[in-house]
């Protein structure tokens, strides 16, 4: 049994525009998921595809990838790539969606051993395509103590409070905790948010 965890997002940022869906992908500090996605890494470099191989990966290469994702030919949970591939990796923009290589979401880089334990082992958060203001995620097992699911917690919301500039406001209005055998929590949120740092804060700091 787990604990998830529904946020209701204000996406609100101003003159009629809104904080686009999002996914991220987050390291716990206490995972509770042993299950391993499959990575594609894009890379031309040789020494970077064995690399990627030595790490275990089923998907590595530049062009004849590319046109096997087009065709379908390949699947993966996430895809990493290294900067120089990029412009030529326009085509998969419309099919990867969300998953196509992005720095934002530490998908794109040289260091290919550091993306891989992220995106093999790292839990995904997304907001819902239907439902735009709400983020639902799993955070921990019934098992696990208080200290191990408030700090999952906050890892989820110190992660989604980065797709919104601070100085707006609350991005999280509400937080609810609930399972399938227990009843609903709705969190006090206001501790659990990043704050503004002011100039009086740095000065105390």
């Amino acid at each position: 049994m787990v604990f998830k965890k529904n946020l209701t997002l204000d996406l609100a940022l101003g003159k009629k525009k809104r904080v686009e869906p999002f996914a991220s992908i987050i390291s716990f500090p206490y995972p509770f998921s042993s299950e391993v996605k499959n990575v594609a890494v894009l890379t031309g470099n040789a020494s970077e595809i064995e690399i990627a191989e030595e790490q275990g990966v089923a998907f590595t290469g530049e062009t004849d990838l590319i046109q096997k994702i087009l065709d379908d030919e390949i699947h993966a949970d996430f895809y990493v790539a290294v900067p120089e591939i990029m412009p030529d990796l326009n085509p998969l923009k419309k099919k990867l969606k969300k998953r196509f290589p992005k720095l934002s979401r530490n998908s794109i880089g040289h260091d290919i051993p550091k993306m891989l334990a992220l995106f093999k082992n790292g839990h995904e958060i997304k907001v819902d395509e239907e439902w735009e203001n709400l983020l639902t995620t799993k955070i921990a097992t019934l098992d696990m103590s208080n200290d191990q699911i408030a700090a999952n917690l906050q890892t989820v919301i110190n992660e989604v409070c980065k797709h919104r500039p601070l100085n707006l406001g609350p991005f999280v209005v509400h937080a609810f905790l609930h399972s399938s055998t227990s009843e609903g929590l709705l969190l006090k949120i206001d501790p659990l948010l990043p704050k503004v740092e002011t100039e009086e804060n740095k000065e105390a700091a």
